[in-house]
């Protein structure tokens, strides 16, 4: 179905700019106005077939069963909201997306709305959705440390340290008859890129303390003193002090 669309659009473009030179040779007068129906017929081709025709190459995305409980989308929203998307070195925006943490995939709705497309991984640098910004990074195998998975990381901030976060769900039966199967509360592994390049794991304020030890009394005064609480909003307490540590690490 997605060869036939493409088929076609390119198709009709060849037609429309034919006809549209051929009108042309006809009424050389109007060299001006003819170099702008073509300008137009180029410029609509490409915002909604030539540029994204790429993008069409993924399998078909099939939703999942109702009997299924829960979601499996970031933020848990089943809706597709604007995005802007990095494909094959290419940026897209204004895409209609979501983000399908089970998966680990990023969903596009085609402009017709008749069917979603499941955008092939390996070929996606990065997206923005919801304000937060997605990177795919390889594998990281490290002698001493944790090791990273292939996939999307949520770049949390971005500065000498990288705070990243690694989001997933998974599927898990239940004991109920009721209700046999749902979706996990999403599952973060949250990562320290250091500055020389090696990566720490934390899940705590404790564990992020202690990767940033050489800091910790310096670290501990500031969260004090400035009333930062982890409970609330714990991303971003995060970001406060990740962000404190690289301001007074020399």
């Amino acid at each position: 179905m997605t060869k036939t669309l493409y088929q076609n659009a390119l198709g009709c473009f060849a037609f429309l700019v034919v006809s549209i030179n051929s009108f042309g040779q006809n009424a050389d007068s109007d060299t001006s106005a003819r170099q702008t129906q073509i300008d137009n017929v180029v410029a609509g081709y490409y915002k909604n077939i030539g540029e994204q025709s790429r993008l069409f190459n993924g399998p078909e995305y099939t939703f999942y069963s109702k009997m299924l409980k829960g979601s499996a989308y970031f933020t848990e929203s089943p809706e597709f909201t604007n995005c802007t998307v990095e494909y094959d070195g290419f940026v897209y925006k204004n895409l209609q997306v979501m983000y399908d943490l089970y998966k680990g995939s990023v969903v596009m709705q085609l402009s017709s709305k008749i069917a979603s497309i499941e955008l092939i991984s390996n070929r996606v640098q990065s997206f923005d959705i919801f304000g937060h910004h997605f990177f795919r990074l390889d594998a990281v195998t490290q002698a001493n440390g944790p090791n990273l998975i292939t996939g999307f990381y949520d770049l949390m901030y971005n500065g000498k340290t990288q705070f990243i976060i690694h989001r997933e769900k998974t599927i898990q039966s239940h004991a109920s008859s009721t209700l046999d199967s749902y979706f996990t509360d999403e599952d973060r592994k949250m990562y320290l890129k250091m500055s020389g390049g090696s990566y720490k794991s934390f899940s705590s304020q404790r564990s992020l303390l202690e990767a940033l030890k050489n800091k910790k009394p310096e670290l501990k005064k500031f969260i004090k003193d400035n009333h930062i609480s982890f409970y609330d909003e714990k991303e971003q307490a995060m970001v406060k002090v990740i962000a404190y540590y690289d301001q007074i690490n020399n």
